[in-house]
């Protein structure tokens, strides 16, 4: 980008702090933050959700103690991780036909060229090779690619139209959220933060949990303590009140 503007870093860095539209800004974040994702990443998490969150929300769901269920896929990327929690729970909300929409999924990331291409929902072949053919029936359509040598796939719009792709920047003092949820994805982001802003961007996330909800952090961010939750499993939090 400096090459591209013909200015050095601080030059640039005058830029930024000057950038009152914020386009500059939004360049900046796209260039600099790790887009690394892929679906069912980390399978033993999903695993994990599928046979200790999802049957318990599920039977409360079906008792009547709760009306609808709501996810946050905090960091999405290009929408990988907030499709493959859809897939694991569609399941579970295809039992529960009486109710309208009994789940959603809100999916956030900084980076406004991943949301466009989440949103948009299009893969390549080579990322989605690894799933199971039943998933590839049941939740993409096949698509020629423009040059007509390969295929793309495309999410389904029954699993599009129950999340909403948005942008957000967790250092923003408030998010312009007002939903309380039942899981929140926030997996590989944190450990990129300062320590001291790690801790103020872990503790607002339990913040936006419901009572018993759980923080899922990726496998390798541990050493987390708070007081709002129980620490369950090195990389998981269930927020006690």
């Amino acid at each position: 980008r400096l090459f591209e503007l013909g200015i050095n870093y601080d030059q640039y860095y005058d830029l930024l702090i000057n950038d009152q539209e914020t386009k500059e800004k939004e360049l900046f974040y796209n260039f600099v933050t790790t887009n690394k994702t892929e679906f069912f990443r980390e399978p033993s998490i999903f695993l994990w959700i599928r046979d200790n969150i999802l049957p318990p929300l599920r039977e409360k769901i079906v008792s009547g103690k709760k009306k609808k269920i709501r996810f946050w896929s905090a960091g999405c990327s290009s929408g990988e991780e907030a499709y493959s929690l859809s897939f694991e729970t569609h399941a579970m909300a295809g039992m529960l036909s009486h109710e309208k929409e009994p789940y959603r999924i809100l999916a956030t990331d900084i980076n406004t060229q991943a949301i466009v291409s989440a949103y948009k929902g299009i893969y390549s072949h080579e990322l989605v090779k690894n799933l199971p053919q039943s998933v590839l029936n049941k939740f993409f359509v096949p698509v020629p690619s423009n040059d007509g040598r390969s295929k793309l796939f495309v999410i389904k719009d029954f699993i599009k139209n129950l999340i909403q792709f948005r942008v957000l920047n967790f250092l923003d003092e408030h998010y312009p959220i007002a939903t309380q949820f039942d899981i929140i994805l926030c997996r590989n982001v944190l450990y990129y933060f300062k320590e001291e802003v790690r801790k103020v961007v872990f503790e607002k996330m339990l913040g936006y949990l419901n009572p018993g909800g759980y923080l899922i952090l990726s496998g390798t961010e541990t050493g987390y303590r708070t007081r709002a939750a129980e620490k369950i499993r090195p990389n998981i939090f269930r927020k006690t009140n």
